[in-house]
């Protein structure tokens, strides 16, 4: 009887709480299912990297065995470039092997079934990392940047078509291929970065975006911008010491490196550096007290020297010698005078004596 009571209660628990069972069960799912397992299945045409591995082309295929080749500028009405018969293969498990596909970069059609039809474009992987400054928007990979110069990670790849709904239908924003990793001066990860000194108000603390989200090339690390090179922690150390840093990034999708393992470009690029100097400082102006030379006055002509003061001419006549005029003398006398002034002289030497 007691039994049967608990198991009543039980199941009464169970129905008032559905809601918070089944969200647990949602989590574990979530969990237990691998990060990338929406990325296995494809659709018609879509792009597939040489290396996937257990991939499911099923629906690609619509029945077709055969797929083919043709080299660029070459159409379905010359005979193909390759020929790859998927009879004894698993479909639902394929492996875009670099054995049979490396080279047959391209769309592959169907050749047992016509008309022909693009199953798949195969495609060679491909990654670059680098280190971009924000503030002047230009690639700063293994450069000597001031301190409070604003950086960030730059993932450049042609990967991010798997996450297009149209190629891959089962894809879920929880699925993530890269890998990204950060390390210090000393060779330590990071983990987290401040955006400004402990203890500050509205500092936060953020944390280092290891698995970015690419679904679109190229991708910026977004909280790059806010990370804070010289925040100091509580004791007054700095987080960020000057030296150099490097950044690694990965990817690996459907196990890609079962074929390549680490091979930088194509599931691997970096270690990326980047040096952190002391910030340029502009000095503060200081003022110089000049003496300005002495020139010598300049002379202007004469010509060119206006005066405002009003200068009076004085035009001066010459004046002419009174002329007399009177009667003239008598003819007589004039005849007489030079005798006359004779007897003169003599009596005036007689005298003398």
């Amino acid at each position: 009887m007691n039994v049967i009571i608990f198991i009543i209660r039980v199941l009464k628990l169970l129905l008032m709480n559905y809601r918070l069972i089944l969200s647990v069960l949602l989590f574990i799912g979530i969990i237990v299912v691998p990060v990338s397992a929406g990325l296995t299945k494809i659709d018609i045409g879509a792009p597939v990297y040489i290396g996937e591995v257990g991939i499911d082309i099923s629906s690609s295929l619509i029945g077709c065995r055969q797929i083919a080749w043709w080299p660029a500028g070459n159409d379905t009405s010359t005979p193909p470039g390759k020929i790859i018969d998927l009879n004894n293969d698993n479909i639902y498990s394929y492996n875009i092997t670099p054995e049979r596909f490396s080279g047959f970069d391209g769309p592959w059609y169907t050749w047992d079934k016509k008309p022909f039809f693009k199953v798949f474009d195969v495609q060679t992987p491909q990654i670059s990392l680098k280190i971009w400054d924000i503030d002047h928007d230009r690639d700063v990979t293994g450069q000597s940047v001031p301190r409070n110069t604003r950086v960030t990670y730059r993932i450049e790849t042609n990967l991010d078509r798997v996450f297009n709904y149209l190629y891959r239908p089962l894809v879920n924003p929880l699925d993530r291929i890269f890998d990204v990793r950060l390390k210090g001066p000393n060779g330590a990860g990071i983990t987290n970065i401040y955006t400004g000194s402990a203890g500050v108000p509205g500092t936060q603390i953020l944390t280092f975006d290891t698995t970015p989200d690419v679904r679109t090339s190229p991708y910026m690390w977004r909280d790059g911008g806010s990370w804070n090179h010289s925040a100091r922690s509580g004791d007054g150390t700095p987080l960020y010491p000057l030296g150099t840093y490097t950044f690694t990034a990965s990817q690996n999708l459907n196990n890609m490196k079962f074929y390549y393992g680490d091979k930088v470009g194509v599931t691997t690029s970096g270690p990326v550096n980047i040096t952190f100097v002391p910030d340029v400082t502009t000095p503060a102006p200081t003022a110089t007290l000049t003496t300005p030379a002495t020139q010598a006055p300049t002379t202007l002509p004469t010509t060119a020297v206006m005066t405002e003061t009003m200068t009076r001419t004085v035009v001066t006549t010459p004046t002419k010698k009174p002329t007399w005029t009177s009667a003239p003398f008598p003819e007589w006398l004039t005849i007489l005078a030079p005798g006359l002034a004779f007897l003169v002289l003599i009596w005036c030497r007689k005298n003398d004596r």
